[in-house]
């Protein structure tokens, strides 16, 4: 009877098995392909920028770059206060910086007219909670990382403003 498992059962086993590896081995491929296809078209379609109206950009700026502004300062000055004070009342900054974010200003920024810039001000929004949320929770090493990226996003802010609206020279 053994005879009949080595002859027989063994050979139809390992062809079995090494069916069953490359069948695992084609759709791994096959998945790896859609994925890589469908990245290169979400990127492909991303790439694609459709100019914005300079008029509907002025107004967005004229109507909500200093709301902006002034919201920037105020964030910067509750962190330094809260790093003054050792960050003892860190509960409190998040408190009363989430109060100052306020829902206007995330609706600003979702209708400025730009999709990159409404991106990238998103970007520095959701990186001055992180930073904060961090801080209300004594992670000042991930508060440092969040600030950092919400400096990043300041300064690419200023870049795209106007010499006069943001005081600074080009």
């Amino acid at each position: 009877m053994s005879n009949v498992y080595i002859t027989y059962l063994l050979p139809v086993l390992i062809i079995a098995a090494c069916v069953v590896a490359a069948e695992t081995v084609r759709r791994r491929r096959m998945r790896r392909a859609a994925v890589l296809e469908h990245t290169h078209q979400i990127a492909g379609e991303a790439l694609i920028l459709t100019p914005t109206d300079p008029a509907a950009e002025h107004a967005w700026r004229q109507l909500h770059a200093p709301e902006l502004e002034a919201w920037m300062l105020t964030h910067e000055e509750r962190l330094d206060q809260a790093s003054t004070d050792g960050f003892v009342a860190a509960r409190e900054v998040l408190d009363t910086a989430d109060a100052a974010i306020g829902d206007h200003l995330d609706v600003a920024v979702a209708a400025h007219p730009n999709p990159l810039r409404r991106a990238e001000l998103s970007t520095l929004l959701a990186a001055a909670r992180s930073t904060l949320a961090a801080v209300a929770r004594a992670d000042y090493t991930r508060a440092r990382d969040h600030h950092l990226v919400y400096r990043d996003y300041k300064e690419i802010w200023r870049q795209h403003q106007p010499a006069e609206s943001n005081g600074h020279t080009s």
